[in-house]
């Protein structure tokens, strides 16, 4: 298992520490509201710094500012804005890959009747399952897992540390564990935040060809079971889509947006960042999500309508018109 020392922490960033240092060494970065008592994570603002005692890490990130020493915590403090020491910070997080050496590295584990093309590329200690087919050039990078009976096909690539469920299908082209468009302005540069999380797929998923799912930039993108996705699909960093899920062709999904069961998106919908979208949601064909959306709803349009009442403001835009032109009669009138 991975560890990370608490004093190189420290050095890094130059900051304080206040409180105890009760462990010496701690087991990564976590996200605040997903956090484990041996792990770190970051406080950068107000709407974190309220809910400190709701974080289970025993470390936090956070700015020079009166906290409080009540809750068993150990404070890294740190000069500014703690976001702005996110490059740094996920850059000590991120796990080190090792060079490539051939398409099919010694340390890979296979169960039985894998089937693997010409030309396909196998990483270190990957563990394969029984019945696995993968496809000539398709590109499965370091410690990824991948369960029985599912198929990867031809340039499909699957970056390091994700995880593949069982029975799913990876058609040509899509790209699963690809960086998240993360960065941060640091001086008048835009500065790029590593990505340390991974994908997680869970079993039977589909994703169409061309398709892109990020990698989490901290903790993981997560697809549950039975979901499918179409063709040309972008799915941003730290996304939940939950099961039974239909994610039809062109949609755009925002990051750290959470999904609910038998939840259909219709093609070219959009969905902003850090929203959550209940079960059993239909969004019509080029809807665009800016909010949270409550369970057993069919909305379409932008503003976000019900669809009934969406029909109908399409109807009467084709009056319109013929409505203005009355008014102006009616002015004239008027004068």
């Amino acid at each position: 298992m991975i560890s990370y020392k608490i004093a190189d922490l420290v050095a890094i960033l130059d900051c304080k520490v206040k409180g105890e240092i009760s462990s010496e060494e701690v087991s990564g970065l976590t996200p605040f509201f997903q956090s484990k008592e041996d792990t770190v994570t970051f406080a950068e603002n107000e709407k974190f710094l309220k809910k400190l005692h709701e974080t289970k890490a025993r470390f936090i990130i956070v700015p020079d500012i009166p906290l409080p020493d009540d809750l068993g915590k150990t404070y890294l403090v740190v000069n500014g804005n703690p976001r702005e020491l996110m490059p740094k910070i996920l850059g000590f997080f991120k796990r080190k890959a090792k060079p490539f050496s051939k398409l099919i590295e010694d340390s890979a584990q296979f169960g039985e009747n894998v089937n693997i093309a010409p030309n396909a590329y196998i990483g270190h200690d990957v563990v394969l399952g029984d019945n696995v087919t993968i496809y000539p050039n398709a590109t499965i990078g370091e410690g990824v897992t991948i369960g029985d009976n599912t198929i990867i096909y031809s340039n499909a690539v699957v970056r390091e540390f994700c995880k593949i469920g069982k029975n799913c299908v990876l058609n040509p082209g899509c790209i699963i564990g690809g960086d998240g468009f993360g960065f941060v302005k640091i001086g008048s540069n835009n500065t790029k935040i590593e990505q340390i999380g991974a994908v997680e797929l869970e079993d039977f998923v589909e994703v169409g060809s061309n398709s892109t799912i990020d990698r989490g930039a901290i903790g993981n993108t997560i697809i549950k079971k039975y979901t499918k996705i179409d063709n040309l699909v972008q799915v941003a960093h730290n996304v939940i889509i939950g099961e039974n899920s239909l994610i039809i062709s062109q949609v755009g999904i925002s990051g750290s947006t959470e999904i609910g069961n038998n939840v259909t998106l219709a093609g070219q919908s959009g969905v902003a960042g850090h929203v959550k979208i209940g079960n059993n949601v239909m969004i019509g064909g080029r809807g665009a999500v800016t909010g949270n959306v409550l369970d057993n709803q069919v909305l379409t349009g932008f503003p976000l309508v019900p669809l009934k009442d969406d029909l109908k403001i399409r109807a009467s835009l084709k009056k319109l018109p013929e409505a203005l032109k009355k008014i102006k009669e009616l002015e004239k009138l008027i004068k």
